[in-house]
């Protein structure tokens, strides 16, 4: 399984409104999508940079993973998602 690219980078927040404002202030970042994920503990925004996609991810609580990942590493790169075929 060859990746045919990335699809978006992932990048853990402290506050998901405030990311947003600066995304679309820094970068002119679109709101392509965002809800609220229960199951894995987070609230996820994917914006549109030009071509490219980034996710901000805010924790819900402290112990969901971006919760641990926020406490341990704080905001940052998250995670690369790559595309593939398959």
């Amino acid at each position: 399984m060859e990746p045919r690219g990335i699809h978006h980078l992932g990048v853990a927040v402290e506050d998901l409104d405030s990311a947003l404002s600066t995304y679309e202030r820094f970068f002119g970042a679109r709101l392509e999508h965002r809800e609220t994920v229960d199951d894995q503990g987070v609230e996820a925004a994917s914006v549109r940079i030009g071509s490219n996609r980034v996710e901000l991810l805010a924790a819900l609580g402290d112990d969901t993973p971006v919760g641990r990942f926020l406490a341990k590493r704080g905001p940052g790169m998250h995670h690369v998602a790559y595309e593939v075929d398959d």
